[in-house]
């Protein structure tokens, strides 16, 4: 159908802006660019040439898989908004993938090195755990942000040379959930001696497995995790406590060797 004075037809439309037909009945219905013209009767959509703008930076926007609400700000937004717009999106982008690369670089080295897990999967053992006085911190943390443990680590066990130095084995509790959308929250935890500041860790019992590096990283660990539970759930016991992972070994888990203890993932009870 000819396009009429000014007027583009859909088809000339989609190829000059580079969007499919469609693309622009999708884009007609939610707003995003409506058509100059609608032919009554026929229901044919017609653009105006100045609407090719439009069209293509759309059509480019798409190209860095930008969701359409995104593109719906940006395209009715003044020049210097809509450049400011995209340079935010772009900013949280690169942030995204950086992580994703971290994590996929994680994993490549973990199933390279990876230790397979026992046929009889993680033996659980059981432990008196005495009183200790701590000094922690704690925080709303995701998978994204764990690598806050390393430097918070550092400052409480400055903070207790202070009084004497660390009086046990260093430990992290998971308070809730820690996933790419779950924040937890995340305590680490530094034993002190009873007379420096800070809470008191009640004496419990707690079921423990030793994990060594070769199953310390997503997915494994998550696997030894659900061992304890599952062990203090069948032989009857209740959970009283958060999950943690208890640091007794003197080994740094970024430099251990696929075979070496790095923690043990504990779980108190009665």
């Amino acid at each position: 159908m000819p396009g009429g004075p000014g007027l583009l037809t859909i088809g000339e439309f989609a190829r000059r802006s580079g969007l499919s037909i469609r693309a622009l009945r999708l884009y007609d219905r939610i707003g995003l660019l409506r058509p100059a013209d609608v032919v009554p009767g026929t229901g044919y959509r017609r653009y105006a040439g100045r609407q090719l703008y439009a069209g293509r930076l759309i059509a480019l926007l798409r190209r860095l898989d930008m969701p359409l609400t995104e593109i719906t700000e940006i395209v009715g937004a003044p020049g210097p908004e809509a450049a400011q717009r995209l340079a935010g999106y772009w900013t949280a982008v690169e942030a995204r993938l950086a992580a994703q690369r971290e994590l996929a670089d994680r994993l490549v080295r973990n199933l390279a090195a990876e230790t397979p897990a026992p046929d009889d999967a993680w033996r659980v053992s059981v432990r008196d755990v005495a009183e200790q006085h701590i000094v922690s911190e704690m925080r709303y943390v995701s998978a994204a942000g764990l690598t806050w443990i390393r430097d918070a680590s550092a400052r409480l066990t400055e903070l207790a040379g202070r009084s004497g130095g660390p009086a046990g084995p260093r430990f992290v509790v998971f308070h809730g959930l820690v996933t790419e959308d779950a924040d937890g929250p995340v305590e680490v935890c530094v034993p002190v001696g009873p007379g420096a500041a800070g809470r008191v860790e009640p004496a419990h019992r707690e079921a423990y497995v030793p994990v060594v590096k070769g199953h310390f990283e997503p997915p494994q660990i998550l696997s030894v995790y659900d061992t304890v539970r599952r062990w203090v759930r069948d032989n009857g016991h209740a959970v009283v406590a958060s999950p943690r992972e208890v640091y007794r070994y003197d080994l740094d888990p970024e430099t251990a060797g696929p075979h070496d203890l790095v923690c043990d993932v504990a779980l108190p009870f009665r």
